[in-house]
Order: structure tokens, then sequence, then C-alpha cells
């Protein structure tokens, strides 16, 4: 997702301190530990023309884990009418915001759940004015669906949906997956609109959509395949939409297709909407912030950004909420990888040097991307799960190579397509991908904060030049090691290897005076801050 502005409601973890000593690459520090597996949700859905109030009736089925009951998450405002198990009502429990369902079977049994509730959503689900301005638009991340939608909110237990959304004629209704068809009903005041998510998909990304707008298909990029792309928007806004930031919107898919795999769902839709964020990744139904929209802020790095979420984020999606720069990280290097595309090497290196301001102004600099501490969901969405996760993603391209970097990501993808995935995963496949044992760069770079902050000093003695590289950043921040780390002095150029705080070395140098020009990493492939460089 794209951040636009500060959210406002703290959702609380519980940090498991002992992940972290065993396996900090693989920790999970959430409180959830999820005993079924939802496999697909059955989503009948009923939207007013004006008013707060819906009705739902939610079917889930379950893959057993064992013997315990069910616990669907539901907030309190949701009234609910009816529980069935196999079709058989059943007696049920409810604890605040979680139904407990009695289950028969055993571990690896299919069940079948159905509940049926109604009422007014507090938050997750919008809907806002009447009539002609009415809009109802889901806005989920991080685990806000539950307070509109009978699910387990986790990351970890994504499913395939299918809707069926009753809805006022005379507006554009959308959710996720390919569109099943429409019908009216007898009276022709409402429609019922029907679409099918065949592949599974996280719950915070499972999203409905209601407004005036005006949709327009745009022509697609077909090197890899031909996938349906579309823009939705409010009728005064579809020129923006269509010459701005979405004119290459289908290039752009075509191109992470090629770079990391085919598009994993049957369409994509980019949606103007009502959402906290300036973007927000739902699979095959991308939302942007209506504000950011109407003002002509939305960018093509935001819908690059978004788009590659598609990928990493919603195919791929991280097991724990402390492992999100897996999706941020990897969505805001894909933008860069695009502008790279679009626009060569000086547009990468100009995308990475601002990424880089931003990573040394932030406060969150002074803790590691993987932070058992965090309470606060939102509170993972700053410099580290964004900026510095796309750094980690350039350094490693460096360190191993564009053939084994991308052979790696693509290998990644396909390993955990549809499914949930740790730091420690990425690493071994990227491990594996370079043919060396790569868990030393992302221990550093997961694990410790701050960047290594150099100070390069040169002297003549005799025929020889004397290069002392010394790491000055805070002891807390630890020490870096950078292989390879190439140094321009004038016209020659040094590959230096930096394993301690101090690293000597001498060449043959002819001149009467030392370098005039000392750059080091002149190709920019670390996040390295330099004193003294001239």
């Amino acid at each position: 997702m794209t951040v636009y502005r500060l959210p406002f409601t703290v959702y609380l973890l519980t940090a498991t301190p002992a992940a972290s000593q065993t396996a900090p690459l693989a920790g999970r520090w959430d409180h959830v530990r999820l005993s079924h597996d939802a496999l697909r949700y059955d989503i009948s859905l009923t939207l007013p023309d004006s008013g707060s109030a819906i009705a739902a009736d939610v079917t889930t089925h379950w893959r057993l884990g064992g013997p315990g009951p069910l616990r669907l998450e539901l907030d309190a405002a949701m009234k609910v009418r009816t529980v069935t198990v196999n079709g058989a009502a059943v007696h049920w429990t409810r604890h605040g915001d979680r139904i407990e369902i009695p289950v028969p079977g055993a571990a690896g049994a299919a069940v079948t759940t159905r509940v049926r509730y109604d009422g007014s959503p507090i938050d997750g689900l919008l809907l806002r004015g009447v009539g002609p301005s009415r809009t109802i638009f889901a806005d989920n991340w991080p685990d806000r669906a539950h307070l509109w939608l009978a699910s387990q909110d986790h990351p970890t237990d994504k499913a395939a949906v299918a809707w069926s959304i009753d809805a006022p004629a005379g507006y554009t209704v959308l959710a996720n997956g390919a569109a099943q068809g429409r019908e009216p009903s007898a009276d022709g005041r409402r429609v019922r609109w029907r679409f099918l998510n065949a592949e599974p998909i996280p719950v915070y990304t499972m999203v409905v959509g209601m407004a005036r707008l005006s949709v327009t298909a745009l022509a697609p990029a077909c090197a890899v395949r031909c996938v349906p792309v579309s823009v939705y928007s409010y009728p005064d806004d579809s020129a923006f939409a269509v010459e701005g930031p979405f004119r290459r919107a289908a290039e752009i898919v075509d191109f992470f297709a090629r770079r990391f795999a085919p598009f994993p769902y049957a369409e994509l839709r980019h949606v103007e909407s009502s959402t906290r964020f300036g973007g927000m990744e739902n699979a095959t139904a991308i939302f942007y912030d209506e504000k950011a929209y109407r003002e002509h802020r939305t960018r093509e790095d935001v819908v690059a950004h978004e788009t590659a979420h598609q990928w990493f984020g919603d195919a791929v999606t991280e097991a724990d909420w402390h492992h999100v720069w897996l999706s941020e990280g990897f969505a805001t290097y894909g933008a860069a990888l695009w502008e790279e595309h679009a626009g060569g090497d000086s547009a990468l290196r100009a995308t990475l040097r601002e990424a880089a301001a931003k990573i040394m102004a932030s406060p969150a600099t002074e803790r590691p991307i993987l932070d058992s501490t965090v309470t606060d969901k939102f509170a993972l969405l700053n410099s580290n799960s964004y900026e510095k996760g796309a750094w980690v993603l350039h350094s490693l391209r460096g360190l191993i190579g564009d053939s084994a970097f991308f052979r790696g990501l693509s290998r990644y993808f396909e390993v955990y397509r549809h499914g949930n995935a740790l730091s420690s995963d990425f690493a071994r496949e990227l491990s594996r991908a370079a043919g060396q044992p790569l868990d030393w760069f992302f221990r550093q770079a997961l694990l410790q904060p701050g960047y290594p902050i150099l100070e390069v000093r040169t002297e003549l003695e005799g025929g020889h030049l004397l290069v002392t590289v010394r790491q000055t950043q805070k002891a807390a921040w630890g020490v870096y090691r950078i292989p390879n780390l190439r140094i321009q002095l004038d016209d020659r150029e040094l590959t230096v290897n930096l394993t301690g705080r101090v690293t000597r070395l001498a060449t043959h140098w002819g001149g009467s005076s030392g370098p005039a020009v000392v750059k080091v990493d002149p190709d920019g492939w670390w996040l390295v801050k330099v004193n003294g460089e001239r």
C-alpha cells in the first residue's frame, strides 16, 4: 500500500521474544495462532442506497486442523441471526468479537459453516453519501475486515472467495476476481452482482465497492499473457485516470510478468475509492484515495507500487505482520524497477537516492526491519518496511548479480505463490539462486538497525597510497560487512572487503599527490553514508 496520511486506530500484537532468539529470520511475533484452515468464503451481501445497515450471509468451507471449535471474528456491532454447521443449527457462543462454533471431526475433516448477520459497520466497510453521491468501499488493512465480514482475519489464512452482492440499480459494483454476471430483480430496483476469485487471497484484501463509476478498459499488453486491465473512476475524473497515472498500467503488469512471473489473477482493476491509504493493493481491485485522485496527486509510481503488490503481498503474503517488508519493501523496489525500465539507470538511482534520504531522516532507522518490539501494526508502515526494504533488495541484486537475483525472486514467488512466507524463506531461496549462503547478509540487513557510515582517508607513503576506511556509525548499529565495495580514486578503482570497524589497504600510486576524487560505491549498490567524500 501507499501511505499518504497518518492512521488513527491502534491494533495490538503480542511479542514473543523467544522466537527471535532461536531463529530471528523466521520469527513469529503475532499473537494469532490459527487451528483451522478456511478454504473458501461464499459471501452474500446486501448493500443499501441510504443508511449504514448491511445484511450478510457468509458460508465458509473449512479443513479442520484438529478437534477444537472454529473461531470466527466478527465485530460485536454485527447482530448474528443464525449459525449452522453442515446445514444443521448448532449451539454457538459469542465472546466480544469472536464467534465460537463447535464442529465435528478430526484433523483433515471438511466442514461447512454458515453465519447470517446484519448491522451497521463501525469501520472496515465505509458507507458514505446518499443518492447519486452514494459510495460503499471496503478498507480492511490490517485486520479491519472482521468489523463487517465474518472471517479468520489474519494473513496466514488465505482463501478463495465468491461474492453475491445485492445492490440498488444504477450503481457499478465490483469485488475481487472475475465477474460472473449480474441479474436484475423482477421490479428492476436492484441488481445482484457475482464475482469469483478462485485463487486464495488474504482476508484483508477481500473487498467490495459500490458507486456511480465510469469504467475504462485499457488495451492489454500481452508479451506474457493478456490480462484485462481497467480503470474505475468517478465520471468527472475519468479523463485524468486514463491520460495520467494509468496511461501505462497495462504495460506495468506486463513488465512485472516478465520480471517476476505471469500475473497471478484473472484481471486487474484500478479503482478510485474511499481508503485511508494513498493506494491499497486489494487482490485484482486496487483502491486509490479519492482525494489524491481528484487533486491529481496519484502518480504512476504509486500505480507501479500497488501493481507489484499483486505478486508480493497478495499472491505471496507475509506469515507474520512483522515481516511486512516482504510486501512493502518488494512493492517499493518493484516501483523502482519500473522507473529503471521506463527511465533508465539514472531514474533508478534517483529513486533510490530519494529513498536513502527518507531512511536517514527517519526515527525508524534506530530499529531493525524485523522489530519484535512493535505492538502497533500501523507502526510497521515506516521507512524500514518500505524504503529500507527496497534497499535490501537492491543491495542483494548488486551482491549476487542480475541473473541470480531475478531467478531467485521468480523461484521464491513460485514456491510460495498463493501461500505465506517469512524472511527466512526468502533468504533460503535467494541463497540457492546465488549458490552461496546469504544468511549473513539477511541477518545484517534485517536485524541490525541503521546503516554504515564510512570515513575514507588516504595518504602517500613512498610510491604507495594507503587507504583507510572506518565505519563510524553508532556502536548500537553494529558493524556491517560489505564485500567487493568499489572505491573510485581519480581514474582508478579499488575493491575493498569491509569486515570490521577499520579496513586498510595499500596500492601502488605513481603521482606526487593523493587523489583529487574519492568516491565510494560509485554505482550506488549499498545504502551507505560517506563522510569526507570528494
